[in-house]
């Protein structure tokens, strides 16, 4: 035992090198650090295994589409006196054609946080082939439509570590801290050395808090310099926020657990509130809020998935309904006022095919924002549930600092369509006013790079109401230290 001085008094501290030696002489302490330690060590792999999955998919995308545009670019220095090269300056000039061969890529390449975090990621596509047809047809075609809010983490990432795993060894090392003194008879002897319940316990909570501060921070270490190495990405904002949510929730699971000592029952009780603690905040509210957040936002996407499939239907081989929904797209965007397109066109029929799709499409869009503002919701009641859900709001943070929510993929499906509407700009004139395609209109074609958008402010409500509930925590239990003899 070290003492402290005050009012000239010496007042017995017990130190934290005390509950190191402590510690130690129980074996079994080691090895629930080293067990959760490498199962934190793993869950960095996994997150570090599926970021490098997705960059490699991306890579070899980008790099496919890519070469076959380039070939397709060939098209315009080909020998138009062979049968070949005229097909190939054919394929590249001619709108008929070119709607085919025109395919260019869109992707959403992991952040650096996402190494953490898996988030949705694996559920959501993260790269689409953007072609001159309806936009909302192909891209759902390409993805799952409806994805269900998850209220468990479904991946053994760091996350999982984090929320799931963290706590039950804080409730493994700290349930019995005071319990256990008390049942063997042990505590007379040391509170008779003026070592009261608040430093006994305040000692052994700081102590196993630094242990479980440093094999977070191991992981964080690695995991950045993974990113640097393997990812060429520096250190982010987002990268800290994690770590400082990370802190937040383990501090207030360590409240939590102080607080279960202080109630002074036994080793049995404490045990079981425990267990009961990490089951109800872990696994039921976020089950029941997730039942209640479905029944109040409920969603349909009936209407969502018949977008995925192709119009079909006798009306499309009238000559006067094709003509009024091409004069309709020119009204709508006069950029194709002057179209000269008629019925004895030979691009007649993929005129009018590209013309009510586009039309479908603006028709429809009101309802996919609709739709999607509805998922957002659901999962922003989550993320800011923390007061009573800490366990699946902190979940959906950490899947928001990764660009891993539905949030992000909502954006990069915006951004595309928003890609998809300049490629438009483009083929549309040559289309619908009978020109060919040039080099130059090619140089113009968009190149998609993807902007995360994340408001940060967001953050600032679960995190202020966790540690505002952590401090209530340690005030209940110093009340209840009061009544402890």
């Amino acid at each position: 035992m070290n003492f402290q001085q005050v009012n000239n008094n010496p007042i017995p501290a017990i130190s934290l090198s005390t509950q190191y030696w402590l510690f130690i002489k129980r074996r079994t302490n080691l090895l629930l650090l080293i067990i959760f330690f490498i199962a934190g060590l793993y869950g960095l792999y996994q997150g570090f295994a599926f970021k490098s999955k997705q960059v490699a998919a991306i890579d070899g995308f980008q790099n496919e589409k890519i070469s076959k545009y380039n070939n397709l670019l060939k098209g315009f220095d080909a020998d138009t006196t062979s049968k070949l090269g005229k097909e190939a300056f054919v394929a590249v000039s001619s709108p008929l054609k070119s709607n085919w061969n025109i395919v260019l890529p869109s992707y959403k390449m992991p952040v650096s946080t996402a190494i953490f975090a898996i988030g949705q990621a694996d559920v959501f596509p993260y790269y689409y082939t953007v072609k001159v047809e309806s936009f909302f047809m192909q891209i759902f075609k390409q993805g799952e439509i409806a994805n269900p809010l998850r209220s468990l983490s479904g991946h053994f990432d760091i996350a999982f570590w984090v929320i799931y795993l963290l706590p039950l060894l804080i409730i493994l090392l700290c349930f019995n801290t005071l319990s256990a003194e008390l049942g063997n008879g042990n505590w007379r002897l040391i509170n008779s050395q003026g070592i009261t319940v608040k430093k006994w316990l305040s000692s052994k909570f700081l102590f196993v808090g630094y242990c479980i501060e440093i094999m977070i921070l191991i992981v964080f270490i690695t995991a950045l310099l993974l990113n640097y190495v393997c990812f060429n990405q520096s250190p982010s904002l987002n990268d800290f926020l994690f770590l400082l949510g990370v802190n937040i929730y383990l501090f207030f699971w360590l409240c939590l657990i102080y607080m279960v000592n202080t109630l002074a029952k036994n080793t049995g009780v404490n045990a079981m509130y425990c267990g009961i603690g990490w089951v109800v905040i872990c696994i039921l509210v976020p089950v029941l809020i997730s039942m209640a957040i479905e029944k109040s936002i409920p969603i349909n996407n009936t209407s969502i998935s018949r977008m995925s499939r192709r119009p079909q239907g006798a009306q499309f081989e009238d000559s006067s309904f094709g003509t009024k929904i091409i004069r309709d797209l020119a009204i709508a965007y006069p950029m194709l006022k002057n179209t000269t397109i008629g019925t004895n066109s030979a691009s007649f029929k993929l005129a009018v095919y590209l013309a009510y799709h586009k039309l479908l499409d603006d028709a429809n869009t009101a309802e996919v924002k609709n739709y999607f503002t509805k998922i957002e919701a659901r999962q922003q009641i989550t993320n800011h549930s923390s007061i009573i859900n800490s366990a699946a709001s902190m979940d959906g943070i950490f899947a928001s600092l990764a660009n891993n929510d539905a949030q992000a993929n909502h954006d990069f499906f915006w951004q595309t369509k928003t890609f998809h509407s300049r490629l438009n700009t483009i083929y549309y004139p040559a289309l619908f006013l009978e020109k060919q395609l040039s080099k130059s209109d090619y140089k113009k074609m968009p190149i998609f790079k993807y902007q995360a958008n994340q408001n940060h402010k967001t953050l600032v409500f679960p995190y202020t109401i966790l540690i505002l509930i952590s401090c209530l925590l340690l005030f209940i239990s110093n009340k209840q230290m009061s009544k402890i003899s």
